[in-house]
């Protein structure tokens, strides 16, 4: 097979998988070793092995990142920071695509950017969405899901005993993600699915809620100066 003829018959997918190979072709292993000199020459990507999509030189399909993250690893959806980022809860943007799913931890790196899939036990396995980003559908955290799901993979840099006295701790710890726009984060939210998790993570849970509310009324406060400072 000549690259035109791949061109012509994988260039309306999304991926070109190694597995569909033997649909096209009673050769398929002459194939792989062809996508391979492809792949050498530019005319390819490889996204992990066996997982394919067309440079940009010859693509008609393009797809965004957040769209090859869900299919990289299946199931999977987008969460902690960069759904933050996404959401604007952390002020910075990283380039790290990073997702929750409940195989094995795993990361790729590949030209697109780099891929890390943080496991989880099936039951922690929620609280995320389906939008439609630039036509594409992508799976993502909603907003207090990446948060739970951060704390919950950070909970050995938290501290938690029976009478809480390590909130103060906690609360250095929050502050140092440089959280923002925490208003619109839902509480109830929050406490609905604390619900799931081990008692650690619900007294690291209700540290959290606390914070946001002293976060809120602080906000509050400073507004009401605005308001009332005279010109």
């Amino acid at each position: 097979m000549d690259f035109n003829n791949f061109l012509e018959i994988y260039n309306e997918k999304a991926f070109i998988e190694s597995s569909t190979y033997s649909l096209y072709t009673k050769r398929p292993d002459i194939l792989r070793v062809q996508v391979k000199k492809w792949k050498e020459k530019g005319y390819l990507l490889e996204l992990k092995k066996g997982l394919y999509i067309f440079s940009q030189k010859y693509q008609r399909k393009s797809v965004s990142k957040l769209f090859i993250a869900n299919y990289l690893v299946y199931p999977s959806y987008i969460s902690l920071e960069y759904a933050l980022g996404f959401y604007d809860i952390i002020s910075e943007r990283v380039s790290t695509v990073t997702s929750i799913t409940t195989k094995k931890t795993n990361r790729f790196k590949n030209n697109i950017s780099l891929f890390t899939y943080n496991s989880v036990k099936n039951s922690l396995f929620f609280g995320y969405e389906m939008k439609i980003i630039d036509n594409e559908k992508i799976f993502i955290a909603k907003p207090e899901k990446a948060l739970l799901d951060y704390i919950y993979l950070s909970k050995d840099k938290l501290k938690t005993d029976r009478k809480g006295t390590d909130i103060n701790d906690n609360f250095k710890f929050f502050k140092s993600l440089r959280l923002q726009n925490i208003s619109d984060i839902s509480i109830s939210a929050l406490r609905l699915y604390q619900k799931f998790y081990s008692n650690r993570i619900k007294i690291l849970v209700n540290h959290l809620i606390e914070y946001i509310e002293i976060y809120r009324k602080s906000f509050k406060t400073v507004e009401m100066q605005k308001i009332e400072k005279p010109k």
